[in-house]
């Protein structure tokens, strides 16, 4: 659309040329903005919906008004405006309503249903999966139950572990690895001598 604009080279110096040349970049902006071209991708609907407004505004009184910014670059402004609006894509947001189909909302899971879940021993990302949300969200909106539930787990195991039992005895207990008892037990420095495996 830029192309529309070309002014010959013969009226770019001399007497106001400065002008001209900002007045010229002034509407390229403004046909780039129409075509939504330039700015963040989020603020490009406001930014073409400006435009549209400048360019359908009849203003003869403001120097830098579409009407007379053609004029001064010698482009016949009724057939430019009607070029511009007639090429121009649709624009996404209208008197202030967003018209831009958005992706549904996903529905928030309940932080009952998630804890819910984590008692009855379901591993984070396994509820994550069910919900559709990440690992940190699950934790976020459990309020960190299931770091509590396991912190719990562990004082259990390592009471247990001192009241006497085994690690066999503990790994069946909770259907954990006796690696992973002995890593627990180990984690308040509670694991015994007798406790460590031969080297």
């Amino acid at each position: 659309m830029i192309a529309a604009v070309q002014e010959p080279r013969s009226n770019w110096n001399g007497p106001g040329c400065g002008e001209r040349e900002l007045m010229r970049a002034v509407l390229e902006d403004a046909i780039r903005c129409l075509a939504g071209e330039v700015g963040p991708s989020r603020e490009r609907p406001q930014l073409a919906a400006d435009a549209r407004g400048w360019i359908t505004a009849r203003d003869a009184q403001w120097p830098f008004s579409f009407d007379n910014v053609c004029d001064a670059l010698g482009v016949e402004s009724a057939l430019l405006r009607e070029k511009l609006l007639r090429e121009a894509p649709e624009i996404p947001f209208v008197e202030g309503i967003d018209t831009m189909p958005r992706r549904p909302r996903r529905e928030r899971p309940a932080e009952d249903d998630i804890m819910q879940m984590i008692r009855a021993g379901k591993p984070l990302r396994v509820v994550a999966e069910a919900f559709g949300i990440s690992i940190s969200k699950v934790s976020i909106l459990s309020c960190g139950l299931a770091s509590r539930m396991k912190a719990e787990r562990d004082e259990e195991i390592r009471a247990l572990r001192r009241a006497g039992w085994t690690h066999r005895a503990l790994a069946a207990r909770f259907g954990l690895s006796r690696i992973r008892i002995l890593r627990i037990c180990a984690r308040r420095g509670e694991i015994r001598e007798e406790d460590r495996p031969a080297a």
